[in-house]
């Protein structure tokens, strides 16, 4: 069967699964972690450490034209997009052109795909990876990424693993994926008489954080915690407490099962339900999206103070707030790990892969390769976060400093956090940034799943029901469980 008939076949399954995240994507769930425009340089816009460069090792420039479909790389407009194109054309040799849509690339994607268009790269997310890799029209890449001294000594071998589906690889790297933390308004905490680093990890320590907060608030429209319950984003560091990993995992006997409809997960999900009914937890967290989250822990809103979010939705958040004239009087973030794990330790999810494949029908796949080193390289990594010389910052080694264009683009150009290994960024990272990094060890990526959809989907919905009240919490795990295996995602 050949490869437009594969694709056609599945491309529902592959638009239902895939969660696009990125300045350029449609997504709302952010399931990527440099999603929706995290920005990563610090307030100053001016470094004086200086970075020491590692260029391409490749023996010559393979030449010819490189054509790439992108979600979220390059440019932030038409005019910058040239430039960009222009900045890894002298980089690699190659003519390389992006096109990058508005809106719906998700959609977009498919249809090229389905078309059969000539694209040398595509992004892609982890689902998306898995589905197109099971049909069969993403090309085996493994050869070309071990015969490349780039590829194979600036990426840790840990990331190549993540993204290998029987014992192959079809991609290469658009970024580093960082992790999810608990993010806290560390002036409503002071407000309040707390000291965010004194909260005890447990479920009554946090409970008691969250009444306090809401007890020392006189808006009636505030709630201390917001989250994403409709698809059960992101609840690690709560689960935490009850060793239970999100998503999908194997068991002993290699079945697949969702620890967060397991029996042992029902204290969390009845801690939710008691924040819920003493008035803590948001009610809207049961509709909202990531974006009306995020909205509600701005600095120009603060109706709530704790959300789980990306490492660098920390500095963001400071970031914004600090360039509308906000003191960290008025407003600052903090983070922290969430609740302990049993034996003492914690749990952190981290982001899927976001990937650039190279299609079974590309024309350059030697392009297509030198481009993916280039993106593992400390060049490619300064133009894939900071953006443009001279354009987005100026100077010479050891002393650069932004543009007012380049502060307004946030260190994020596709790859707030470059993929290769021993990436040295040009500008410091945002305040909080760096407190939330530190949280890394704990942090781990979730099993790679083409029906990602619809284990959320359904966590979420009996999540729900359990916190309003309309199951038992025992009823609503077992409907759950019992779901996930009807749909396939779960094998008990």
């Amino acid at each position: 069967m050949n490869n437009r008939k594969w694709l056609t076949m599945g491309m529902a399954g592959v638009l239902a699964a895939g969660a696009l995240a990125g300045c350029g994507g449609a997504g709302t769930t952010g399931t990527s972690s440099g999603e929706a425009g995290s920005q990563t340089a610090g307030a100053s816009g001016t470094t004086t450490a200086g970075a020491e460069k590692t260029t391409s090792k490749s023996a010559a420039a393979s030449g010819g034209s490189v054509k790439i479909l992108s979600g979220v790389t390059g440019g932030k407009d038409e005019e910058e997009m040239k430039l960009f194109e222009q900045a890894l054309s002298e980089a690699t040799g190659l003519n390389v052109t992006i096109d990058k849509p508005a809106s719906d690339y998700d959609k977009v994607l498919m249809q090229k795909l389905g078309a059969g268009s000539d694209y040398d790269l595509v992004y892609v997310t982890a689902s998306q990876y898995a589905n197109l890799v099971g049909q069969g029209v993403l090309l085996d890449i493994t050869s070309y990424v071990k015969n490349s001294d780039i590829l194979t000594n600036n990426i840790d071998p840990k990331e190549w693993a993540d993204i290998t589906i029987d014992g192959k690889v079809y991609a290469g790297f658009n970024k580093k994926e960082v992790h999810r933390v608990v993010a806290i308004n560390n002036t409503l905490m002071k407000k309040a008489g707390l000291d965010y680093k004194s909260v005890e990890p447990t479920f009554d320590g946090y409970y008691n954080m969250l009444k306090t907060l809401k007890d020392a608030s006189s808006d009636p429209d505030f709630y201390p915690i917001n989250a994403v319950m409709s698809d059960a984003w992101d609840l690690q560091p709560y689960f935490a407490a009850v060793g239970a990993k999100e998503g999908v995992v194997l068991d002993e006997n290699g079945k697949k099962y969702a620890p967060y409809a397991e029996d042992s997960a029902a204290p969390v999900w009845e801690w939710f339900k008691k924040l819920y009914d003493d008035g803590l937890l948001d009610p809207s967290s049961f509709v909202d999206k990531t974006k009306d989250m995020r909205a509600k822990m701005e600095a120009s809103s603060q109706k709530t103070a704790v959300t789980a979010d990306w490492a660098a939705w920390v500095g963001l958040h400071n970031t914004t707030a600090s360039a509308a004239g906000v003191s960290t009087e008025d407003y600052e973030i903090v983070s922290l790990p969430g609740l302990q794990t049993p034996d003492g330790s914690y749990m952190l999810g981290k982001g899927s892969a976001s990937l650039f494949a190279v299609p079974a029908n590309a024309k350059n796949v030697e392009g297509a390769v030198k481009v993916l080193e280039y993106f593992a390289t400390q060049e490619g990594g300064e133009l894939l976060s900071t953006g443009i010389k001279d354009h987005d910052y100026t100077g010479t080694d050891g002393n650069y400093t932004l543009t007012d264009i380049g502060a307004t683009h946030g260190g994020d150009h596709g790859a707030p956090f470059p993929i290769y290994k021993d990436y040295k960024p040009l500008f410091p990272y945002a305040t909080g940034v760096e407190e939330a990094m530190s949280y890394a060890k704990y942090a781990s990526i979730d099993m790679i799943i083409p029906n990602e959809s619809d284990y959320k989907e359904i966590v979420g919905k009996w999540g729900i029901r359990i916190i309003k009240g309309e199951v038992s919490t025992a009823e609503g795990l077992q409907s759950m469980r019992s779901e996930l295996v009807e749909r396939g995602v779960t094998e008990r």
